[in-house]
């Protein structure tokens, strides 16, 4: 993974909202409508392809949401929310 440090990263909303909108705006696109660097835009779609759905109804623990100042955990949260682990 990219070294991130010292770098703005996305928000859990607007990780929410590259999972709604997935495949219909570029990466740079993306970056200058949050105003996120290029390569954290990246790490981010990247991550959020490594996501796996949740099949039945199994329910999201609550510690899925629990962040760190870390890209996965905030990745993490935005997807439990739509049924990714």
């Amino acid at each position: 993974m990219t070294d991130l440090a010292g770098k703005k990263l996305p928000t859990v909303e607007q990780v929410e909202t590259m999972i709604a909108e997935y495949g219909t705006s570029s990466i740079n696109d993306i970056a200058e409508r949050f105003e996120l660097e290029h390569v954290v835009v990246e790490a981010t779609i990247d991550c959020l392809r490594r996501l796996r759905r949740v099949s039945g109804d199994t329910g999201i623990p609550a510690i899925a949401c629990y962040r760190d100042d870390k890209l996965e955990s905030i990745i993490r949260c935005a997807g439990s929310k739509h049924g990714y682990v």
